[in-house]
């Protein structure tokens, strides 16, 4: 199920087959925020680790992570 959160309150998008008042369990899971992960934004942080991290990529650190792993 996808909600948002407005005015202090998730608010489904969808209808929920729940009765008024009911008592639920979430777990929440944010969805991805583009400008979260803007990689331009590390190229300026403090440290040439983080430069690089952004130079290479999410994708290409992740992978070079599970190969040390895999060592």
């Amino acid at each position: 199920m996808i909600a948002r959160y407005v005015r202090g309150a998730l608010e489904p998008e969808q209808p929920v087959a729940l009765r008024e008042g009911e008592r639920v369990r979430l777990i929440v899971l944010r969805h991805p925020d583009p400008a979260r992960w803007d990689s331009s934004r590390w190229a300026h942080a403090s440290g040439t680790e983080d430069a690089a991290l952004a130079e290479t990529g999410l994708n290409d650190w992740a992978a070079a992570l599970d190969a040390e792993d895999r060592r």
